[in-house]
């Protein structure tokens, strides 16, 4: 600036800087103004016709005047006549981002002090100045966005060492002595500490001794079967046998001779008395795992069995008595089965006397550590192995995914890792996980399937990452605004 006034005789002279490339309608800042002296403008003298300034910036094109208190172009103008400006050049700073502002030199007391070769000599300047104003905000923007980074990474860091606490509290609170629940049941093989596990075993012990009905509900893999056995093997009747039988897994063909048993002859191919589980209990448990898909007719005879306590074999002359204690359990709803009519109403309320409901593994990834190290240990045992030990990225792995195939997964799953770890350590990348099948990704054909299965996949995500939305985008593909306007329209708080 010093230079340009002297060059071309100015008074004054002053870079006008726009707040943005092009925003006109901003406020103008003026962060040099220089005499002919070589001296700051003060403040109080920062007065400059800015009608010339604006023009010049919004045309792109230079403006010289002779005397602008004469020039028709400004001669209206009250500032001019009030700073009694004479000579006025002014030439646009551009880039390639739009105009950034303008050189502006005047002098006061001389007429035409500025002619065309002042011109191209300033449209030079201000050239210079457009790389030098382009070049300095491109370092501030590199400056504001290397600051970001380092407060993100300071955060990142922060939140790595917050969770790598909560990993290893866990993982300590695993490897000490289970606490004593306060409840005269307890098996090793189940294991949980959350809300929902304390309810079930809170449960258990009001009618492990009992004789009553018990229905245990929950999805497959939630480990049904695992509750009947405690409750024979804690109860009274510990001593006598437990018998189990899927009836999804028998056809209904066998099912009625496997329950009730057969004499010889009964029908081709039965050379030799079969007495049937429920005889073969004596005394003992006996569980009907998915008995929802128990077929009608056998359902009505074994609710004749349950209300006389003696079953008939299939060719059979005489019944013969029965005693054993009932245990059912089922994914499906039977209420609603027996609303659809495939369910027997008076069989539902003989066995629905005690319901137990246990939980998907979902809903109780509290328990996802203790189960991992339980099921660690006994693998490696039974494999003769050393037991290894679960990394903390092995864990989060764990605590991510979505567990379709609930408690059961979890344990094959662990079963696989224990198996191919190269080391004594099972890391994230022993952990093979599986996604969603091609068979269940089929499944979600319309709109409203899939807007549930991305609901329930935004919200695992969340509880998994502790409501990390930052995290969770980046993991599901999406932006936090996009993943955050999907939170609004699917009702998902963080509690």
């Amino acid at each position: 600036m010093d230079a340009a006034v002297e060059l071309v005789g100015a008074e004054r002279g002053f870079l006008i800087l726009l707040a943005a490339p092009d925003d006109f309608e901003g406020p103008m800042s003026v962060p040099v103004g220089r005499n002919l002296d070589r001296e700051q403008v003060g403040k109080s003298h920062l007065k400059f016709s800015r009608t010339i300034a604006e023009q010049c910036m919004k045309t792109g094109e230079p403006i010289v005047t002779t005397d602008a208190q004469v020039d028709g172009r400004f001669s209206a103008n009250l500032s001019v006549h009030a700073m009694r400006l004479k000579s006025v050049v002014c030439v646009p700073i551009r880039s390639p981002a739009g105009t950034l502002g303008a050189l502006y030199l005047d002098n006061r007391f001389q007429r035409g002090s500025f002619d065309a070769e002042d011109i191209e000599l300033l449209s030079a300047f201000g050239n210079q100045a457009a790389i030098a104003l382009t070049n300095a905000r491109l370092h501030d923007e590199l400056r504001r966005r290397t600051r970001e980074l380092e407060q993100e990474r300071a955060r990142v860091q922060e939140l790595m060492a917050s969770q790598a606490a909560e990993i290893d509290r866990l993982t300590d609170e695993v490897r000490t002595t289970r606490q004593v629940l306060g409840h005269r049941y307890d098996d090793s093989n189940i294991v949980g500490r959350s809300r929902g596990m304390q309810q079930v075993f809170a449960t258990l012990d009001r009618v492990i001794e009992s004789d009553i009905p018990v229905l245990i509900l929950g999805e497959s893999g939630t480990g049904k079967e695992l509750i009947a056995r405690a409750l024979h093997v804690h109860g009274s009747r510990r001593q006598r046998p437990f018998v189990a039988i899927n009836c999804a897994a028998v056809p209904p063909a066998l099912l009625e001779s496997e329950l009730f048993g057969h004499v010889r002859g009964a029908f081709t191919g039965a050379d030799r008395d079969h007495d049937g589980l429920l005889v073969s209990a004596r005394g003992g448990t006996v569980l009907l795992d998915e008995i929802g898909d128990m077929p009608l007719e056998m359902q009505a005879k074994l609710l004749r069995v349950l209300q006389e306590g003696e079953v008939r074999a299939i060719g059979a002359t005489r019944p013969r008595k029965v005693d054993f204690r009932l245990a059912c359990a089922t994914h499906r709803d039977l209420a609603a089965e027996v609303d659809a009519g495939r369910f027997r109403q008076d069989l539902f309320y003989r066995i629905n006397v005690v319901p137990i409901r246990l939980p998907p593994l979902r809903d109780r990834r509290e328990d996802i550590p203790e189960l991992a190290h339980h099921f660690i240990a006994q693998h490696a045992q039974r494999l003769g192995r050393t037991v290894p030990r679960l990394e903390r990225d092995a864990l989060q792995v764990l605590l991510r995914h979505r567990w379709p195939g609930n408690v059961r997964e979890l344990e094959n799953l662990l079963l696989q890792a224990v198996l191919l770890c190269e080391s004594d350590r099972i890391r994230a990348t022993d952990v093979q996980v599986m996604t969603r099948s091609a068979a269940q990704s089929a499944r979600i054909r319309n709109r409203r399937d899939y807007r549930e299965a991305e609901q329930e996949t935004i919200r695992d995500a969340l509880v998994a990452s502790r409501w990390n939305v930052s995290r969770v985008a980046r993991e599901l593909g999406m932006s936090r605004p996009t993943l955050y306007r999907k939170m609004r329209q699917y009702g998902i708080h963080e509690p």
